[in-house]
């Protein structure tokens, strides 16, 4: 049967030794580039709706970042350094476009192209990992059971029935660490690091795009300008959050972990099930900036005083678990911190300028106790 297919495909793949590098490539950012669109569509669907829009993406987000994260995964494994395998990923970027585009029609008239699309997803990211790794077939079967249940969601009525069927999709996908062993698997550590913080970089960037798209159409006046300013401050904090200390310590801490499966497992805690609240939460805090831009020295309503301080919360629950799982220090002052930043969320209600200087004065104040707290030396230990 090996006869039948193509060298390029029956070739076994040696995962990459920790020692040797692994930069992330060319064609892999701008596979990265196709989930701005995501994101985007995302933001809008909560913009619009907060309630029901919100959970329509966390039900949809399940599935599709357990896709995307897992095309790390492949990356990280099977190096796309043939054209062969690059031409796979660019197939790919076809698929998620088509899903991207059919996102704000998955709950409302239905679309069964999104299945199809999520269909070209799995099948391309399934046949190219089970080139590296044996043990991956039980989790691409699970991954097709998942696009089933879209297809089921897609062709079936509007409401209930499509609610359940994503979420049917979720958590098939979401138990596949509970019944898989982990074993066979491998991950390089600086690679899956930069991978899942490039991924928070362009979500971060529709944060941007939320300034661009509420500034349309609006006078360059004070009600513009302070709520751009603000929301980019913000928007920088949550960066300095993550990136300054919390990934350099998960790629530590990731070689430090010499046997695979315990390695494999911290990624699923740390940088799967950990990066849903901060990726959710950029979603939701750019669907609230949205609305702020253009309104700084008026009041906001209630649910846009929620998406803000919401979103930002949940950003900071999710580095409080990656913490957490990587057993980096001091995660509780992340809950605490996610506690402060919703406790500001009624002063949107007076003026929405006073509660993205308050979500920025909290933000700032918090990271720079924890950068002393980082700086100041340890005692000794008692001889």
């Amino acid at each position: 049967m090996t006869r039948l297919l193509p060298r390029w495909f029956v070739e076994r793949i040696a995962p990459v030794r920790d020692e040797d590098e692994l930069p992330v490539s060319t064609l892999e950012l701008f596979f990265d580039l196709i989930f701005v669109f995501t994101v985007a569509q995302f933001t809008a669907i909560i913009a619009y709706d907060p309630a029901e829009g919100l959970l329509q993406t966390v039900l949809m987000f399940g599935f599709l970042w357990w896709m995307y994260a897992g095309y790390s995964w492949l990356t990280n494994v099977i190096p796309p350094v043939r054209p062969a395998r690059r031409i796979l990923l660019l197939c790919a970027m076809a698929g998620w476009l088509v899903v991207a585009l059919t996102i704000p029609a998955a709950f409302d008239s239905g679309s069964v192209w999104i299945a199809i699309g999520m269909l070209v997803v799995v099948l391309v990211h399934g046949l190219m990992y089970l080139q590296a790794a044996r043990a991956f077939g039980p989790v691409f079967v699970a991954n097709l059971a998942a696009v089933a249940a879209v297809f089921a969601a897609e062709i079936g009525p509007a409401g209930a029935w499509r609610y359940g069927f994503w979420a049917l999709a979720a958590a098939i996908v979401w138990s596949v660490p509970v019944w898989h062993g982990q074993r066979g698997l491998n991950l390089h550590p600086a690679h899956i690091t930069e991978r899942h913080g490039l991924v928070v970089i362009v979500a971060l960037g529709e944060s941007v795009v939320a300034i661009g798209i509420g500034a349309r159409g609006l006078p360059v006046d004070a009600d513009l300008l302070v709520a751009a300013v603000l929301g980019l401050a913000i928007g920088a904090c949550l960066w300095w959050s993550l990136f300054v200390r919390d990934l350099p310590g998960t790629e530590h801490a990731l070689k430090a972990t010499t046997d695979q499966v315990k390695r494999v497992r911290k990624v699923l805690a740390g940088l799967s099930y950990a990066f849903i609240p901060v990726l959710v939460g950029i979603l939701v805090f750019a669907a609230g900036l949205k609305h702020a831009v253009g309104h700084a020295l008026s009041p906001l309503d209630f649910e846009s005083a929620v998406l803000l301080s919401g979103g930002v919360a949940a950003f900071m629950l999710g580095t409080a678990g990656l913490r957490w799982s990587m057993r980096l220090p001091r995660p509780w002052e992340r809950v605490v911190l996610a506690a402060a930043v919703l406790a500001v969320a009624p002063l949107g209600l007076v003026n929405t300028a006073l509660q993205l200087a308050a979500v920025v004065v909290v933000l700032v104040g918090a990271l720079a106790l924890e950068g002393r707290a980082s700086a100041a030396p340890r005692p000794a230990p008692a001889e």
